[in-house]
């Protein structure tokens, strides 16, 4: 799955200039130049990575950290050098900052380093994050914490989705060390699986009985 990344910046020359490297690298690459676009490219996105300028012409980038630190990694771009501009940006959750003008090579070293750590902590697939490292699952704005058996269920589900093939009820077995039956064991699991899909109110996915030999995840475009 390609990495996303939007870029938010009211300078049209940069913005194209960045967003054309980033794409040229195989990156998947939305662009806004304003707060207002911003918003709406990050709900229909929901990007993997935002680089954002702080000094936007309807308003600061930084009122905008807050909710795109909740699902994405965020550098900031900006001009602005002062140590307190910084100290507001890593406060609210920030990744990185770099300072204009930048070196672009120091740029993509920056995303590649996040982009790996992304790699190794989160599945992103549908509409939903799988956050392994926080046990999070996350739907746009909405999360929640749920056990390592979950977390190693969905990932399952998920990699038998790419193998274009169902999860069976021997290896759900696996997945939970409740002292009941056999059968109830798996439906309690799976039960409580799309009970936390649904409290994040995911409408991309779900999971699908596959009768008599286990379960699919269906993942909606």
């Amino acid at each position: 799955m390609p990495t996303k990344i939007m870029v938010v910046e009211d300078d049209v020359l940069l913005n194209k200039s960045i967003s054309k490297i980033l794409k040229s690298r195989q990156y998947e690459v939305s662009s806004a130049l304003n707060i207002h676009e911003a918003k709406l490219l990050f709900e229909k996105e929901n990007p993997n990575i935002v680089l954002l300028d702080i000094m936007l012409p309807d308003g600061k980038g930084y009122n905008l950290l807050a909710k795109f630190c909740l699902n994405s990694k965020v550098i900031i771009m900006s001009a602005l050098s002062d140590s307190e501009s910084k100290y507001i940006c890593y406060e609210n959750g920030a990744e990185d900052y770099l300072i204009k003008n930048f070196d672009m090579k120091e740029l993509l070293y920056k995303i590649e380093v996040i982009k790996r750590n992304i790699d190794q902590d989160e599945l992103q697939f549908g509409d939903i994050i799988l956050d392994t490292k926080k046990n999070k699952l996350i739907c746009n704005d909405k999360s929640i914490f749920i056990p390592h058996s979950q977390i190693e269920l969905l990932k399952s589900l998920y990699k038998k989705y790419n193998e274009n093939t169902y999860l069976s009820k021997e290896e759900l077995l696996l997945f939970d060390v409740s002292d009941i039956d056999e059968s109830a064991r798996i439906q309690n699991l799976i039960a409580r699986l799309r009970k936390n899909l649904t409290f994040i109110n995911s409408e991309k996915i779900y999971v699908e009985t596959v009768y008599g030999l286990g379960y699919r995840l269906v993942v909606l475009s």
